[in-house]
């Protein structure tokens, strides 16, 4: 099952609740339907969970009983509403003028509450939503062929402070999220929290991975710097105590000097704590600057 298929069994085992909610939600189902008409209403799902969510959300919306006319062989489902009493019944309950209104426009007055709205965008998404996996780069959509709509319930989401990109083509308008936080805050809005809590962690394990990854990195990088200074440090110090043996370098460097020998490996804070008395790691990085400087000067004088 993908995980859109997911996030709307998941909104499907909501309870219908307050009546007003259970027309906000078949109304956001009924605007994204396949037709609303005061001819015919037809919705077609191949999602089993809303198929079995339609009946008893309409019954409690608008009083009228619907049955499964058709299902195809690719498992699609369709509800259709056809009787003029009920058809009648569906409009008045949403405030719509019988055949003389638009149907694909938003009645706001229909979804006053902020649970009716809730509700409402819960009937949108599961008419026309889509939602990519924890897995995948962050996409959330809901489609219509009808651009006016499409608009109108933007402007509804931007009073509900959501935050949805709108891209419109020839034939279909988008609602949509490619940022985690907008998604998340969709779907907690609409009841998918077990959803929106799986982006939630996926972003979160991400956050962490990138973090673990960059801090590695870092280390790596810092190891390596390490390593080619030691390197660099004992090449010198060898090819000075060569030319010109221990007496180029002060007594008081002697120490430094056999430790940085013996321990190639060993970090700045190490050789500091090795001396004695022991010095600061900027003592330490200090007097091997000298060192290298001194040994710089023998090898200039041998050339």
């Amino acid at each position: 099952m993908s995980f859109s298929s997911e996030t709307k069994a998941e909104l499907c085992r909501i309870p219908a609740g307050r009546e007003c909610c259970a027309v906000a939600e078949a109304y956001g189902l009924l605007l994204y339907a396949h037709t609303f008409s005061h001819t015919e209403i037809a919705m077609v799902t191949s999602s089993e969970p809303l198929a079995k969510r339609i009946p008893p959300l309409f019954a409690r919306a608008f009083g009228i009983t619907v049955t499964a006319q058709e299902k195809s062989a690719g498992g699609r489902i369709t509800y259709k509403i056809t009787d003029e009493a009920q058809c009648r019944r569906v409009f008045s309950r949403l405030g719509y003028d019988w055949k003389y209104h638009m149907s694909y426009h938003l009645n706001r007055n229909v979804i006053e509450e902020d649970c009716c709205r809730a509700a409402f965008l819960r009937g949108v998404f599961l008419a026309s939503g889509a939602v990519a996996g924890p897995d995948k780069k962050t996409h959330l959509e809901m489609t219509t062929a009808h651009h006016t709509l499409c608009r109108e319930v933007m402007s509804l989401m931007l009073d509900m402070d959501l935050t949805p990109k709108l891209a419109v083509r020839e034939t279909v308008s988008m609602l949509y999220w490619k940022d985690a936080a907008g998604a998340e805050d969709f779907l907690t809005l609409i009841g998918a929290q077990h959803a929106a809590m799986q982006l939630m962690q996926a972003k979160v394990e991400k956050q962490l991975r990138n973090q673990i990854n960059r801090q590695v990195n870092c280390e790596a990088a810092n190891v390596i710097k390490a390593s080619n200074a030691a390197a660099g440090q004992i090449t010198a110090i060898r090819l000075a105590l060569e030319q010109g043996g221990w007496e180029v370098f002060p007594d008081s460097l002697h120490e430094t000097i056999r430790l940085r020998l013996e321990d190639p490996t060993a970090s700045l804070a190490e050789l500091a704590a090795r001396l004695q008395p022991p010095i600061s790691k900027p003592g330490m990085s200090h007097r091997l600057r000298r060192i290298v400087a001194i040994a710089k000067a023998v090898q200039e004088e041998h050339e």
